[in-house]
């Protein structure tokens, strides 16, 4: 039998540690390789759903006032719902610029 210092001892249990660690990590990374994932990540992620939203929500979104909220509603109650986020050029006060300035903030699911 080898006789470490106590020093010794404290380095061949944290590579004994590290070691364990690694293995843990090898098989982890086997189980949720490509293909298996633990989580998964959405676009709409923190996006304002057009077709369930309510008035205050969207006047949350930057660009949108209380009467583009409302018309926004009334467009949607009106088609029953949003197909296609496009359709937002088509309501009153939504010009090509302020358009491309809401579209990142909204979502259709």
């Amino acid at each position: 039998m080898v006789n470490f210092t106590q020093e010794e001892r404290k380095v061949v249990l944290f590579l004994g540690i590290v070691a364990l660690l690694g293995v843990g990590v090898n098989f982890a990374a086997k189980q949720f390789g490509p293909g298996k994932s633990i989580a998964s990540f959405s676009e709409d992620l923190g996006k304002v759903d057009l077709n369930s939203a309510d008035k205050k929500l969207l006047m949350g979104v930057s660009g949108i006032g209380e009467k583009l909220a409302g018309r926004i509603i009334e467009y949607r109650d009106k088609h029953e719902g949003f197909g296609d986020l496009n359709e937002l050029r088509d309501i009153k006060g939504v010009s090509d610029s302020k358009f491309v300035k809401i579209k990142e903030y909204l979502a259709i699911k």
